[in-house]
């Protein structure tokens, strides 16, 4: 998706320069504008052939099938597919964040914040605890920053988090996302996000929310894998990420055995400003009237 006349999307790809100063995680998946436009039919060719091969593809089949059958369909179209070396590794770490970045992009669009703090990738021990804290901050309206900004205070249209942006393979960020409502600044509700997030690190989650969290993961696993498009959805992406496609069902166990102790230390160790970024949008002619006040 191109974002010029996209503006969330040029506040997305802004966030994630300023997020990353070597990783490719802080360029827009396809690419920024002049690279399509300078795109050769010979770079598409290279780039096919570099990373479409068979060693980097993943297939999952669910369903009432004959494992027989699908393997030789298997063989007929997948077999001929010739042979070649996997695609080169990322080898560039990003590294580590000094202190808090800010960035503000102009836009006539909705007025929006976004704020992202760096974690580890998805092997890391902790991967189930940031699972659970994404539930209790921002999952639904029982979430805490639903609670807080939208239902309490009314000062934002919407509130909410995610654990892997923009991917869980290499170090991502928790990213949390808010829209001010009419009346209300983009400074307010940032202010206000941290309200949230400074009482988890500063106070236990209660163990009924945590349990409230742990069945509603386990619900939606097991809604996921009662179709068979989620059920292959869920083998092919733990296969990918964690190299086996068991690792669906060990999550839940992941996620149970987690503790409120797990979930404040894990908000104090990296909900931290100097692992942050902060993207905030605002309308061209507020920019201009603070120009002439100067």
């Amino acid at each position: 998706m191109r974002t010029e006349s996209n503006p969330l999307g040029r506040m997305i790809e802004a966030f994630l320069a300023a997020a990353y100063q070597a990783h490719p995680y802080g360029r827009p998946g396809v690419g920024w504008a002049s690279d399509i436009n300078t795109l050769s039919v010979e770079d598409a060719r290279r780039f096919f052939k570099t990373y479409y091969g068979p060693g980097n593809l993943t297939i999952a089949i669910a369903g009432d099938v004959d494992p027989e059958q699908m393997r030789q369909w298997a063989e007929t179209y997948f077999g001929r597919l010739p042979k070649q070396p996997l695609p080169p590794a990322v080898q560039t770490q990003e590294p580590e964040q000094q202190g808090e970045r800010r960035i503000e992009v102009i836009s006539e669009s909705q007025p929006a914040v976004i704020v992202g703090y760096k974690k580890p990738s998805h092997d890391h021990a902790d991967r189930a605890v940031f699972d659970v804290i994404s539930s209790v901050l921002s999952s639904g309206r029982t979430s805490w920053l639903y609670k807080d900004l939208v239902r309490d205070k009314q000062i934002a249209l919407f509130a909410g988090g995610f654990p892997n942006f923009p991917g869980s393979k290499y170090t991502s960020l928790f990213l949390f996302f808010a829209l001010p409502t009419a009346g209300h600044t983009v400074e307010e509700i940032e202010q206000a996000m941290y309200e949230v997030i400074e009482r988890m690190k500063n106070e236990q989650v209660d163990e009924a929310t945590l349990d409230m969290v742990k069945t509603k993961a386990r619900a939606g696993l097991i809604r996921q894998l009662d179709s068979t498009v989620g059920l292959a959805s869920q083998l092919t992406s733990n296969h990918v990420n964690f190299g086996d496609w068991r690792q669906m069902f060990r999550q839940l166990d992941e996620i149970k055995s987690v503790t409120a102790n797990d979930v404040q230390r894990v908000a104090k160790e990296y909900f931290r400003r100097d692992k942050r970024t902060v993207t905030y949008s605002v309308k061209a002619e507020q920019d201009d009237a603070a120009a002439g006040t100067e």
